[in-house]
């Protein structure tokens, strides 16, 4: 195409918009991470110069950052964005790739990306020959916002029209979640965190009936079952989403059976765990639903008597409330057998 083209950043700069497209449709194609099907846009906005880019037809996104360093890797591929070339000696004609540019330029946030005066630094500019090409920034600065300009000097009218497709993904544009502790048992809890996103966005924790501030950076967690936690929130104009796990173990576990022969092996009725629980009920019932065991608290484990005198052998049933002051748990309740 005849173009002399650079990869480094100009300390001057040129800035013409000549008839490129409105800030409001600019600021309407946020480039996101991880989506699905990224839409093709056609290079048909109009001329665009500043710095080291000039190209006759051109399309712009707004890319911002979060608050994670990391590699960010835009990936640009190209739909029928060739022309004919003759050659000028034999006349023999075929086709060729046009020349698709792409720049990458910081903006004032606050102040919008249609004014040039409001660019920061250019962090250059690229060339894509082939038909695919990643290019990874491992140096972006957080929370900081982006004008990403593709553009060609396609002659459509001759040659027919000229598309792109833009995707991004890394971590600046992704929010990370941590929790302490990462195991616990039923009815304690554990810390979760959310960072990364825009530092205004909204925090929104599923599933919320076991969080403390569905709508905080920072809450405790308090499941009663090893749960996935769900947290979607913003960076700049783009959704995101971050899951964190929360391993939970029983919050008691006992054998279901005791022998009160004081042979001191299972002679009384432990209960492990449940000292975490000291508003604990436990309560046994004989086959004809008398009590005849009930504490608070599970200070004195039970003997397998009623009153000071031996039970007989045989089922009984018991019903242990842990009233836990953190969250529900479901009663305990089954048999167990007393065996002399």
């Amino acid at each position: 195409m005849g173009k002399q083209w650079s990869l480094s950043v100009i300390a001057f700069f040129c800035c013409i918009w000549v008839c490129g497209q409105s800030c409001a449709e600019i600021t309407s194609h946020p480039l996101c991470a991880n989506v699905e099907e990224v839409p093709e846009n056609h290079l048909d906005g109009g001329s665009f110069q500043y710095g080291c880019f000039e190209a006759s037809s051109s399309f712009s996104y707004l890319l911002t950052t979060g608050g994670l360093g990391g590699t960010l890797n835009l990936t640009i591929r190209r739909d029928e964005c060739d022309y004919i070339q003759v050659d000028p000696v034999t006349g023999t004609a075929q086709v060729a790739l046009d020349s698709i540019f792409i720049s990458i330029i910081q903006i004032d946030g606050e102040q919008g990306a249609c004014d040039s005066l409001n660019y920061i630094n250019q962090l250059g500019c690229y060339l894509l020959l082939g038909e695919e090409t990643t290019l990874p920034f491992s140096s972006l600065p957080s929370h900081s916002n982006f004008l990403v300009v593709v553009g060609s000097n396609h002659n459509s009218t001759l040659f027919g029209d000229c598309s792109v497709q833009l995707s991004v993904s890394g971590s600046p544009l992704e929010i990370s979640t941590t929790k302490t502790p990462s195991f616990i048992f039923a009815g304690q809890e554990s810390q979760i965190t959310v960072s990364g996103q825009t530092p205004d966005a909204t925090v929104s924790w599923t599933p919320a009936e076991f969080v403390g501030n569905a709508n905080a950076e920072v809450t405790n967690a308090f499941p009663t079952e090893t749960t996935v936690f769900n947290v979607n929130s913003q960076i700049g104009l783009c959704d995101v989403s971050g899951t964190v796990q929360v391993l939970v173990g029983n919050a008691i576990d006992f054998f279901n059976a005791i022998s009160p022969n004081g042979d001191n092996v299972n002679d009384t009725w432990g209960i492990l765990g449940i000292q975490k629980f000291p508003r604990a009920e436990v309560n046994v019932y004989d086959r004809w639903g008398q009590n005849v065991f009930r504490s608070i608290g599970y200070a004195t484990p039970w003997d397998g008597t009623n009153r000071g005198k031996k039970l007989p052998t045989g089922s009984y049933y018991y019903v242990i409330e842990l009233n836990s002051p953190v969250v529900y748990i479901e009663p305990y309740t089954g048999f167990i057998s007393v065996m002399h």
